[in-house]
């Protein structure tokens, strides 16, 4: 994957923890044990762009394009292809599709970032809003993130105008990727506040990245400040079996460290779920958190007291 880097992501890239996740390097080896395509949504893609794997829940992949690359991307295999770019004819096919299908009533715009692509994505959605076995819409973005002058552009506004009047009637969330409090920034977090006015759901998502926000201080800061912003820390991951980005990955243990402090420490509504996307497309699994002390069956409580489980 190319390295593609905004201007203002440059401009705050004197963070290493900003820079690291976008900077190409020599760092990016390839295993045995990593996949192209390790959650196996191309062998669900019922039609193009349209990703079917479970059964009341479709993805849409608006297209490839993103402001920036990131390295840990689960798509690699494809970010920054032409080729995925959707078609009137490609939007008419998922159209047709989620209209055979009413069991699908949660939709997820993904790709690529769609915000990236605002007029396709406002196209995509003029004809999705009138399908009514579509009960929820989510929008997944890293464009605040990376380029939040964007959303100053003409094309943003009509999408989020658009957005605003679909959530009058039916729930709609959007998910920002977002993993270290250094890309918190002023201009970031004006692009975030924007958003909210327009009836939306705001919910977070950040991957566990080793050196860049693999410590408790760093998490613990980040999900204070998206509580105290009004979004939602929804998922914590761990970093999936990519090839070319496992110096990415941090060990399960300290992982699993991590969660539990700050489950200890965070309001319930300020702490993500701490999930493996489990690889050949089986589903995201809650990972167990150290407070069942296996030896004796007994809970611990965040003062470290052991209870007995009635």
């Amino acid at each position: 994957m190319k390295e593609k880097i905004t201007p203002y992501l440059r401009s705050i890239a004197g963070s290493a923890s900003v820079a690291n996740q976008y900077n190409a390097g020599g760092s990016e080896p390839f295993s045995d044990d990593t996949y192209n395509d390790p959650l196996h949504e191309d062998d669900h893609e019922v039609v193009k762009g349209l990703v079917h794997k479970y059964s009341n829940r479709a993805l849409i992949k608006v297209s490839y394009q993103c402001a920036a690359h990131c390295r840990f991307c689960t798509r690699i295999r494809q970010i920054g292809n032409a080729e995925g770019t959707l078609t009137d004819d490609n939007i008419n096919n998922i159209v047709t599709y989620l209209h055979q299908h009413p069991e699908i009533d949660d939709v997820i715009l993904s790709g690529g970032d769609p915000f990236y692509t605002a007029k396709l994505t406002y196209q995509l959605l003029q004809q999705l809003k009138v399908i009514h076995s579509i009960k929820v819409f989510r929008i997944g973005t890293r464009l605040p993130l990376q380029l939040p002058e964007a959303f100053q552009s003409d094309a943003i506004q009509l999408l989020l105008s658009l957005i605003d009047e679909i959530a009058k009637q039916r729930p709609f969330y959007i998910l920002l990727h977002i993993n270290h409090p250094d890309e918190l920034t002023e201009q970031a977090l004006e692009a975030i506040a924007m958003l909210r006015i327009h009836r939306v759901t705001l919910l977070s998502q950040t991957v566990f990245l080793k050196g860049i926000n693999d410590s408790f201080e760093t998490l613990h800061q980040l999900y204070t400040q998206l509580h105290h912003k009004g979004v939602i820390p929804y998922y914590l991951y761990h970093c999936d079996a990519v090839k070319g980005i496992q110096h990415f990955t941090v060990d399960i243990e300290k992982e699993k460290e991590i969660a539990t402090q700050l489950t200890a420490t965070l309001s319930g509504i300020a702490y993500p779920t701490y999930i493996i996307d489990i690889e050949d497309g089986h589903g995201k699994i809650p990972v167990p958190l150290n407070f069942i002390n296996e030896a004796s069956g007994k809970l611990t409580d965040f003062r470290n007291k052991e209870h007995e489980i009635k």
